[in-house]
């Protein structure tokens, strides 16, 4: 009996815990608050059916996963408190109590907090436990991983130095520098606005570049390295399939986001959650799909273009184990049960987790089309607008090559090695096909679409799938060679980059203070009077890009011009980092409609001006 009551009472000090750290994770909307009340009840109809005690617990709980726990629990916690005490519900709530929002809402979070470290803590070491018990039953140890873990994060490394030298504060990076600002709960990115406190150790983010691109390099090679393990089921690899690796953390478009001085580690950390749950996937269907939706949800937490990557490996993984001749019931369960697990974290993550938007980007499905032919057709105009930026504007025609060779080495892998006979070939194809739909995720699907490079790097993570399964074929070194041509292109090509952000910066800034010495010599700047001050036309590419051949334009995408009109991030420089005195921005007013008289007149920029308005028109 007393067995029983410890049993129980492991139970429900769990179940109290998973829904404090539920109440953390949503929003004030209906469906959340609804989809949590699902949860938990579900939540708890799992642990009732579980063995769980507290001896179990015990026995493989550590103290660096409690660490963790809470310096994660904490960054949950506040994000939780920025949200609620701006909630008209709360508002509401604290002014028919007489008490101030904050006085409400901050013991909620810091209960909240505290009451959710055992949860996250014991899926942690849940997570760690199951991993090493399955890595030790294929005879790894360790070894093998580390030997490809290091040269993975050298060569990460390595790529990404020049992007390191450069110092370029690429596009939000403006605002949080100078403002020290986290602002990823907006878009939901929970996850990324938790870790952010950890990484910075304070809830003011001050710059500590390098140390967050390091860390993202580091999760890159720690991803790559478990591709290795979860495609081959092995623990040894040899260089050519390290080398094949090189694509997914220095593809072009993954660059971008290996530029962001803040968002970097958790953007790489978006790859690394939609590998892990494969890991699991030899566990009890439960269990897989319990931690494929966590990882689906750690996916849209920390950044949602990474949605496609699980899909895609699912595919890889269901083709391979039709193709060595395992039965089409347990490739079918395997593909049932991931699916049923990334539906149900998308479904958590959708009514439960996120907080609508509509800016650049919408994280809404298109529901207000007729039907579902109008939103496949609006898909299919967003694929098309992805493949054709690929290959029309982005990619170098020796890169195209080079993967088009890929994709038929990975089909002749596939043949070489199959027990389906001729067949084969026809399969892979169209997985080949269908990873390259799916490559993308769920933002062909949005409202608005994202077509920056960023949201993009899922072609890269399906370019290092290819490689990896191309280079498999012993004895042919056509594949081998193109799978390392393709990394060393995107290595160089990374410190390319590099270099072009340090040579753009350093053009921007000399444009700016060429405009500020100009500024500091008019006579309205030495009042005490605010002056509005207005940026028209643009500074475009240093001349040292604008010269370069055009086979390199997705530079052009990539390297952001911070001088110049109307976008935020092409004056935040600007007004944020060189304490002009009495200049302030207006964007109600538009100073090109006023004919106001030529102040100054040069090489690099005209100055017009009349009474406290300064309009300077970029050449």
């Amino acid at each position: 009996m007393g067995s029983n009551n410890k049993v129980w009472r492991a139970r429900a000090v769990l179940q109290i815990s998973v829904m404090a750290c539920l109440a953390l994770s949503m929003s004030d909307r209906k469906s959340s608050l609804v989809g949590g009340i699902v949860a938990a009840f579900f939540s708890g109809l799992l642990l009732t059916r579980s063995s769980v005690t507290l001896e179990r617990i015990k026995g493989f709980l550590r103290p660096w996963h409690v660490a963790v726990g809470i310096l994660f629990c904490a960054g949950l916690g506040r994000s939780f408190y920025e949200r609620w005490v701006i909630s008209p519900r709360v508002l509401n709530l604290a002014g028919s109590l007489g008490l101030l929002p904050e006085n409400l809402v901050l013991p909620c979070a810091l209960a909240g907090a505290v009451a959710a470290v055992f949860s996250v803590s014991v899926c942690l070491a849940c997570y760690v436990a199951l991993a090493e018990e399955d890595f030790r039953k294929r005879g790894g140890d360790g070894s093998g991983f580390l030997k490809a873990f290091l040269p993975l994060g050298i060569i990460y490394t390595l790529g990404i130095s020049a992007i390191l030298r450069a110092n370029f504060n690429y596009i939000d990076d403006m605002d949080r520098v100078a403002q020290g600002y986290k602002n990823w709960a907006n878009y939901s990115r929970f996850i990324s606005e938790a870790l952010s406190s950890v990484i910075h150790m304070d809830q003011y983010l001050t710059d500590v570049s390098p140390l967050p691109q390091l860390i993202a390099a580091a999760l890159l090679a720690l991803t790559g390295s478990l591709l290795l393990y979860v495609v081959h089921e092995r623990t040894s690899f040899s260089v050519w399939e390290i080398l094949a690796l090189v694509p997914l953390g220095l593809n072009p478009y993954f660059l971008e986001c290996l530029s962001y001085k803040y968002d970097a580690p958790y953007m790489a950390l978006s790859i690394l959650v939609a590998v892990v749950p494969f890991l699991f996937r030899k566990r009890k269907p439960a269990v897989y799909m319990f931690i494929s939706a966590l990882g689906t949800i750690a996916v849209c937490t920390t950044y949602q273009a990474a949605t496609g990557i699980f899909p895609m490996m699912v595919v890889l993984l269901a083709f391979q184990m039709w193709n060595s001749g395992d039965s089409l019931r347990n490739t079918g369960r395997f593909c049932l049960h991931s699916a049923a697990g990334f539906v149900l974290g998308l479904a958590a993550f959708y009514f439960v987790i996120m907080i609508p938007v509509d800016t650049y980007v919408s994280a809404q499905l298109d529901f207000s089309l007729k039907g579902l032919g109008d939103l496949l057709q609006i898909a299919y105009f967003n694929m098309k607008r992805y493949y054709t930026l690929i290959i029309r504007e982005d990619f170098k025609t020796f890169w195209l090559v080079l993967a088009s060779v890929l994709a038929v080495g990975y089909v002749w892998a596939a043949a070489g090695s199959s027990r389906r006979g001729r067949w084969a070939a026809a399969f892979a194809a169209a997985s080949l096909v269908l990873m390259g739909l799916l490559c993308f995720g769920v933002y062909p699907l949005l409202a608005k679409a994202l077509f920056a490079p960023r949201a993009m790097y899922g072609f890269g993570v399906l370019l290092a799938l290819l490689a990896l399964c191309a280079v498999e074929i012993s004895g042919d070194y056509l594949f081998k060679l193109s799978s390392c041509a393709l990394s060393l292109a995107f290595f160089t090509f990374s410190l390319t980059y590099g270099n072009a952000l340090y040579v753009q910066k350093e053009y921007t800034d000399f444009r700016i203070q060429a405009v500020i010495g100009d500024l500091n010599d008019m006579e309205v700047f030495l009042g005490e009077e605010p002056v509005v001050v207005q940026i028209s036309g643009t500074i475009g590419q240093s001349p040292v890009l604008a010269g370069m051949p055009q086979n390199y334009n997705i530079l052009n995408r990539l390297v952001p011009i911070t001088f110049r009109e109307q976008w935020w991030w092409g004056q935040a420089g600007f007004y944020q980092f060189y304490g002009l005195k009495n200049v302030v921005r207006d964007p109600a007013l538009d100073l090109t409609a006023l004919d106001l008289p030529v102040l100054k007149d040069g090489m690099y920029h005209r100055i017009r001006g009349g009474e406290n308005y300064i309009l300077v028109e970029l050449k």
